[in-house]
C-alpha cells in the first residue's frame, strides 16, 4: 500500500526536450521543416528546460550553499516548500536575476539545460519572424 510505483517514461520520456534540439538543427540547416514546426519545437524544448528537465536544486540553504537535491527544471526547486518556488521568486524580482543566472551555470546538467534554453529561444525568435515575413 505504501510502494512507490516506478516510473514508466524511461530515459526518452526524462530527456525529450534535449532530442528536440537536434531536430531543430536539421530543420534549420535543411530548410526542408516549415518554420511552424521549429517554432512549435522550439517552443517545447524551451518550456522543458525551465520547468522539467531533471537537474540540481540549487536553492540557497541555511548554510548559504546550494541544495544538492534533484528538482524538476531550471525555475523550479527540490521538493522542500522553502526551495519549491524560491528560484521562481528569483525570476520576478529583476533585482535578484544575477544570482539566478549564477544558478544556471553552478553545474554541468544546470549549464547544458541553460544553453539548451538560450538556443531554444533564439530559434524560437527566428521562426516567430520567418513566420511573421512570409
Amino acid at each position: 500500500m505504501g510502494r512507490k510505483r516506478k516510473s514508466s517514461t524511461g530515459f526518452l520520456g526524462r530527456y525529450f526536450g534535449y532530442l528536440l534540439l537536434p531536430i531543430i538543427v536539421y530543420g534549420w540547416a535543411s530548410g526542408n521543416v516549415s518554420a511552424a514546426f521549429i517554432l512549435i519545437a522550439s517552443s517545447l524544448a524551451i518550456v522543458y528546460m525551465l520547468f522539467a528537465v531533471p537537474t540540481w536544486c540549487m536553492a540557497t540553504t541555511r548554510d548559504g550553499l546550494g541544495c544538492r537535491r534533484n528538482s524538476n527544471g531550471l525555475l523550479l526547486g527540490c521538493s522542500l516548500r522553502e526551495h519549491k518556488w524560491q528560484k521562481m521568486k528569483m525570476a520576478v524580482q529583476a533585482s535578484k536575476w544575477g544570482e539566478l543566472f549564477a544558478k544556471f551555470w553552478s553545474n554541468t546538467s544546470n549549464a547544458a539545460a541553460a544553453v539548451s534554453a538560450i538556443a531554444g529561444t533564439g530559434s524560437a525568435i527566428v521562426a516567430a519572424l520567418a513566420l511573421l515575413t512570409a
